[in-house]
């Protein structure tokens, strides 16, 4: 499974795109940069994360164009129910919703079986990312940070390329 790393802009943010399980899907992942009013939410909510070493969760907007999504505004969402490993999803899918928010954002930290945070998705986080979907019937924009200047950011469900349809001979 190969990700795709791109270094964003001056605050050194790198995202890994898709990782996806197939090539198709792994086309439909856009470029994701973090605009600079979204690069100071996303390093506090780091910080504030490994401080707790529990995990935080924020809404996040921003523009979906092509091939690109930018980020630009983070709201962290101080929830109820969170530890190391997780935090509860309920909210986050009923407030990071459409118009204001395109999607979340939440950190890895753990405490438990290993020290260092975990940077990509879990089989968790992907039923979140489909409950979002379902319940706002579009896609959206997710990402999990695994250091103060790390994310692996994917749309889902995956936009996929058109498919190239051949023209008269």
């Amino acid at each position: 499974m190969k990700l795709v790393v791109r270094a964003l802009a001056a605050l050194g943010f790198v995202a890994a795109c898709g990782p996806a399980q197939s090539a198709a899907a792994q086309a439909g992942q856009p470029t994701w940069v973090m605009g600079a009013e979204a690069k100071p939410g996303l390093s506090a909510l780091w910080s504030q994360s490994t401080a707790q070493s529990r995990e935080r969760v924020a809404c996040i907007s921003g523009t979906i164009r092509g091939d690109t999504v930018l980020v630009e505004r983070v709201h962290d969402i101080n929830v109820t129910s969170a530890d190391s490993l997780t935090a509860e999803a309920q909210r986050s899918i009923a407030e990071c919703g459409p118009p204001e928010w395109f999607g979340t954002v939440h950190t890895h930290v753990r405490s438990t079986d290993d020290p260092s945070p975990a940077p990509r998705f879990s089989p968790g986080d992907r039923t979140v990312m489909s409950e979002w979907a379902k319940h706002w019937s579009r896609t959206g924009a997710f990402c999990v940070l695994y250091s103060a200047r790390s994310a692996h950011c994917e749309l889902y469900p995956p936009r996929l390329q058109p498919r190239q349809v051949p023209g008269p001979n």
